[in-house]
């Protein structure tokens, strides 16, 4: 059996007399927590990003509808540029709502129209600035004393 005496050879770069500052910076960040730290931060950012959007409501719906504070987002929608889908669910006694909803619609400029299968459920169809036709309706609900309101609307 022969035995090897001498070490192994070690790849090495050659000197250029340079400092690799790249390489120098990564192994600086390897070893300190900044690299941990920069990948909090982008997943904080991207995490507000999404509940902030998760928080606004459409830019179409008119601003004298008042949405009840308990309101949470369950369905945001846009197909195209002109068609829009939202709902929300809330706790909120959806008769009253309605009623305050179509009167100030009616009074600022959105005109309400009724159907006759609209005086059977709770809905509200109208039109208005930059609306060319919008319903909200309250969707047939199996969550308890929660109920779901669904707007849709085709934009000008």
């Amino acid at each position: 059996m022969t035995t090897m005496t001498c070490a192994f050879a070690t790849r090495s770069r050659p000197s250029t007399g340079l400092s690799d500052p790249f390489g120098t910076v990564m192994a600086r960040l390897r070893r300190l927590p900044i690299r941990d730290m920069l990948l909090a931060a982008s997943v904080v950012l991207t995490a507000s990003a999404v509940v902030y959007a998760e928080e606004h409501l459409q830019d179409w719906i008119p601003d004298v509808l008042t949405i009840p504070d308990d309101a949470e987002i369950v369905t945001d929608r846009a197909i195209g540029s002109t068609a829009r889908m939202f709902a929300i669910t809330t706790g909120a006694d959806v008769d009253v709502l309605f009623m305050d909803w179509e009167e100030s619609l009616n009074s600022n400029g959105f005109p309400v129209s009724q159907g006759a299968d609209d005086l059977l459920d709770r809905s509200i169809e109208f039109s208005g600035p930059g609306i060319a036709n919008a319903k909200i309706i309250v969707a047939p609900t199996t969550d308890g004393d929660r109920n779901t309101i669904e707007f849709d609307a085709t934009l000008n």
